[in-house]
């Protein structure tokens, strides 16, 4: 197993008639299933412009960002969050973290 952090990338659209609203708020219901995986360490959620969803996990290493995965549709959380997004135009890849910078506080 690598100890170097994964990044999870998914983009996807959501169903026709699905509010932004309703999608963060489904979304938010995801946390309770981060919350349960070994190895989570981060998450963000935007759309652009052109209407894609995007989706970044920030995972301790490949073997955790798998295990979440393979456990993700079994959750009642992803299976609400799920029950939003057109499936067709989920793309989801995973790939070792190069570089990575968080600023300070002080620098805000």
């Amino acid at each position: 197993m690598s100890d170097i952090q994964i990044i999870e990338t998914v983009t996807f659209r959501t169903l026709a008639g699905v509010s932004d609203t309703a999608l963060t708020t489904v979304a938010k219901g995801l946390d309770a299933y981060l919350d349960r995986c070994e190895g989570f360490r981060a998450r963000t959620l935007y759309k652009d412009a052109g209407g894609l969803w995007h989706e970044h996990y920030v995972w301790a290493n490949e073997a955790a960002a798998k295990a979440a995965d393979a456990g993700f549709m079994a959750a009642s959380e992803a299976q609400a969050f799920m029950a939003l997004v057109d499936r067709d135009t989920v793309i989801m890849g995973h790939a070792p973290i190069t570089l990575a910078r968080i600023s300070s506080p002080e620098a805000a």
